[in-house]
Formats: C-alpha cells, sequence, structure tokens
C-alpha cells in the first residue's frame, strides 16, 4: 500500500487539527483539576460516597431505640459505651469547636464489639446531649469520611 503524498496546504491542515485536538485536551486537563469538569474517576467516588452516606442515614443500628429488648442477646459496652458517646461529642464539638476529629472517631467505632454497641453509644448521646448521633455525624464529617465510617461500621457483626 502505498502512502499518499501531502501537499503544503494539506500538512498545514494535518497540524492545525493536530495542534487543536492537543489544545482541547490540555483544556479538558485544566478543567478537570479545577473541578470544573467531572472525570469518571471523581463521579465514582461521589457516587460511593452518596451511598455511604445513604447507608448511614438508614442504617438501624444508629436509632438509640433499637436496643430495647435486645440488652440479653449482645455482648454490652455499659460505661463504655457513656465514655464513647462523651468522647465523640468532643471530637465533633471539641475544644473550642476547632474541628472535627475524625481519626478519634473512627478509633472509638472501630473499637466497638458489634453494631448493637452503635445503638448503646447512640442511646447515651442521646440521655447525655439531647442530639442524634447519626445526625451529627452526618453534619460534621466530609463526606469521604462518613464513606470510611460506613465501610468500618459494615465489617462489625451484627452481634
Amino acid at each position: 500500500m502505498k502512502v499518499p503524498e501531502l501537499k503544503g496546504g494539506q500538512m498545514i491542515t494535518l497540524l492545525y487539527i493536530a495542534g487543536f485536538a492537543i489544545a482541547l485536551f490540555i483544556v479538558y486537563k485544566i478543567l478537570s483539576a479545577v473541578g470544573i469538569i467531572k472525570t469518571a474517576k471523581v463521579k465514582r467516588a461521589e457516587k460511593a460516597q452518596d451511598i455511604a452516606i445513604s447507608n448511614v442515614r438508614s442504617n438501624i443500628y444508629f436509632d438509640p431505640m433499637y436496643l430495647k429488648g435486645k440488652t440479653s442477646t449482645y455482648k454490652a459496652l455499659k460505661d463504655t459505651a457513656t465514655t464513647a458517646a462523651i468522647d465523640i461529642h468532643d471530637s465533633i464539638y471539641g475544644f473550642l469547636k476547632i474541628g472535627t476529629n475524625a481519626e478519634r472517631i473512627f478509633s472509638i467505632f472501630s473499637s466497638l464489639q458489634n453494631k448493637l454497641n452503635i445503638s448503646e453509644v447512640a442511646l447515651n448521646y442521646k440521655l447525655k446531649y439531647n442530639r442524634d448521633l447519626r445526625a451529627d455525624l452526618i453534619n460534621n464529617l466530609s463526606d469521604q469520611h462518613i464513606l470510611d465510617l460506613d465501610n468500618m461500621l459494615d465489617k462489625l457483626p451484627n452481634n
């Protein structure tokens, strides 16, 4: 197969097309870096975060009343639940309300033995501060931190 020879005008046209394609690619990269255009990776991450927020909102274990009638079927935290509730509150609304300490919150939830302990902590949080633990977490953690929390809680045994 013989490659056709290009004349001067045709070569310039091809260079313009190639230059235009490169310029579009550079503009796309700049716009995606700034956040004006969302890449597929960013869209997947946002979707995962939205699912995690939905999971935390619908998680029955954050309901303080979920424990009613189940206290004999799991290993209770007792006094540790009150301490955990206080620590979580302090992590959210800590000293001078400077910012939420997500790592401390993760540490507290990772020390729980089962999902029913979440209800126990939520109950103690409600009794001590008259606030909803789930709402405080959703309102004060970043979407990525909520995703991490959802993944952590999902790995806990049910009872």
